[in-house]
This record gives structure tokens, sequence and C-alpha cells, in this order.
């Protein structure tokens, strides 16, 4: 199997800890990629920068005040960032090095798992078991299904209805799923429908395969009641994490506008911190979006603070504060007041640092219960 590239991000000034975690990528899984190796005297800095910022298969952004200042720094993560929009896979992988806060990192970073490591060789060791992990993660769920062309036949009428729909067309695709559901009948069957399914294993371009997923949720927002339990269960146990991704986006639709028709246990598959970041984030927010009418939904995030797992919990808590800010009245401020305690007991302080901002506002808000009638 080829390594996995990976490109360091980093400020000169933190190039003595950037210079440890080199040692420990290299590896016959792993090739790391850093300027003070890769650019030497009389080279393009460009040139080579975008030669590494093309080939990488992860960037790990070591992040401080001196790299958050840093312009070039700045420039290598957003390009990555644009390729994770465009390959719908996550590239960059953060870890905080200082006492930089989260809420101090670019806005599309703010809410996705942040490490805080040492930085010293511990804190590298950390950084190459998970780039590791995540590297493993991908090559075990990218794999795609193995067809052989006899097996997929094409649908001429599938073929036509999404033709049009380019990555991230979302008009298009809404426009295919509208003229698609003109095709259910009167026991509210859509066979149109059931043959677009058979396009998320597209077997000969990930084009039309990516068209007819977002055609897929766009479909679902129309039409919720074509959306069972088994449809969504296949999907997120699909290998493809784009597949998975789509799982978890039309939870998150559904979430909004027909939250009876969420599965809670596939969401709980798939709002996991060691889960593909666009498959986390999603199905996170759709838990999120049902603990109003849900409250037991809570209990999900409380339960994981307790996990002997630091990510697990560093998760749960980001999860809570994040609900905080949108709804902070659902909180037990008492519940959230004895977590922190715990949290500072346990020396947990990625976690604790999430519920000391969710705090506050809780506090200040006017709780009541959300059973208003009954026994």
């Amino acid at each position: 199997m080829k390594p996995g590239r990976v490109f360091i991000s980093h400020s000169s000034q933190d190039k003595e800890f950037a210079d440890l975690v080199v040692p420990q990528l290299r590896s016959p899984d792993m090739a790391p990629w850093i300027d003070s190796e890769q650019i030497i005297a009389g080279d393009d800095i460009f040139d080579q920068l975008g030669q590494g910022l093309q080939s990488m298969d992860t960037l790990v952004f070591l992040v401080s005040a001196a790299s958050l200042e840093s312009e070039w720094v700045a420039l290598e993560v957003k390009y990555a960032v644009k390729r994770e929009i465009t390959e719908r896979r996550v590239l960059v992988q953060p870890f905080i090095i200082d006492d930089t806060p989260t809420t101090a990192l670019p806005w599309f970073l703010t809410h996705r798992g942040v490490s805080r490591i040492a930085a010293d060789a511990s804190g590298a060791s950390d950084v190459a078991n998970a780039v590791r992990q995540a590297l493993e993660r991908r090559s075990t769920t990218s794999v795609q299904r193995p067809f052989q062309e006899a097996e997929f036949e094409n649908d001429p009428r599938i073929d036509h209805l999404i033709k049009d729909v380019g990555l991230g067309d979302w008009n298009a695709a809404r426009d295919a799923a509208i003229e698609m559901l003109k095709a259910t009948d009167e026991f509210g069957q859509n066979e149109l429908f059931e043959s677009l399914l058979r396009y998320q294993n597209y077997p000969n371009d990930e084009d039309v395969r990516f068209a007819a997923i977002i055609t897929i949720e766009s479909f679902a927002q129309l039409a919720p009641w074509l959306i069972d339990h088994e449809l969504l269960a296949r999907m997120a146990n699909h290998l493809d994490f784009s597949i998975r991704s789509s799982a978890a986006s039309i939870c998150m639709d559904l979430a909004q506008f027909a939250p009876d028709r969420v599965p809670v246990d596939i969401l709980l598959k798939l709002a996991r911190h060691d889960e593909d970041w666009y498959v986390e984030a999603p199905a996170t927010a759709a838990l999120q979006a049902m603990a109003r009418q849900r409250p037991a939904i809570l209990r999900v995030f409380f339960k994981r603070l307790h996990s002997i797992d630091p990510y697990v919990r560093e998760h749960a808590a980001q999860a809570l504060a994040c609900i905080a800010r949108q709804e902070p009245e659902i909180l037990d401020p008492e519940e959230l007041e004895y977590e922190l305690s715990r949290l500072k007991q346990l020396g947990d302080y990625a976690a604790r640092d999430y519920i000391a901002e969710a705090l506050p506002g809780v506090q200040q808000v006017e709780h009541s219960s959300p059973y208003k009638y009954g026994i």
C-alpha cells in the first residue's frame, strides 16, 4: 500500500516541535512533508508548497498563537479545506500545542474535533498515532464495493434526470428530485427513486455517483415518507464515507421538519468522534436539533462525558457547548456544574473548557420542564 502523505503546516516559531513530529510520522505507512526538508535554497517556494499540498493525503495543522498569525499557514489550511469541500473528505487534522482556546481557530474548524497536546516527544507521538488511525480508517472506508460492469445496468430515466447535476449543484439536484417525485404512485411508492438508490454504487463514473447522492438527499427533503429505517441503515453502514455522509445529512434535514422519522440508533453510530467529519458533523447536528423534542437525547452526550476515552469526552462536551449557545434553556445548570467539577478533578482540560464555556449562558436563562401536562 502507498504510504499516506502527511503535510505538516506550522509556524517557524514552532519548528522545534514540528521537527519532533517528522520522525514519528516517517514509517512504511506514512510519509511526512515539511518545508525544511522539501524546500532547499534556489527552489521556487510556491511550486514546492503547491506540489506538497496537491499531493497530500492529510494536513497536520499545528495550532499555536504563532501559527494563527502566520499568513503562510493560513493559505495552506484554506487550500486544504477547499480540497475537503471538493473531495468530500476530511484532510485537516488540527492539534493545539499551546494554551490557544479552540474558539480562536478559523471558523471553519471550530466545530471539528481538535486535540490539545503537549509540545514535546509525547505530543509528537500523539500526532503520529492520530494521523495513522485517520489514514487507516480512510483506507478501510473509502474502498468501493467490487462491481463487475455486467452487474450494473444503467436506467436511462435516471441518466436523463441527473445528467445536469454537477458536483455541489443543489438546485439542479432539487429540480431532478421534483421531476422524480411526479412518478410516485397512489400507494406512495416511487419506483424511480428505488432505481436512483442503486446509483450510489455506480461503478463507472464518480461524478455520476455524486450527482445521484445529492439527488437522493434532495428527494428525502421532498418525500420523507419514502425514507425508512432500512434505507438509512444501509447507507449508514456503507463502506464509502460519502454515502454515510449522505445518510447523516438526510437525518439532519429530517430532524428539522420530520423528527419522528429520524432513527436515533443510526445517529448514535454516525455521531462519533472517530467518524469522518463529513459524517460526524451532520449526525451530531441532528442529535442536537432533536434534543428539545426528545430530552432523553441529552443523556447521549452526558453519558459520553463519562467515557474513559478523552476524545469521546471532548466530543460530547463540544456538542453540549453548541447546544448551550443555541438552546441554553434545555440544559440543567446544576448538571453542568457537576460535570465541570468532575472534569476538573479528572484533569481533562479539553472537555472542561467546553463545559466552562457553556455554563454561564445556561445559568442566565429561565428553565422550565418540557412536560407541561401529565402526572
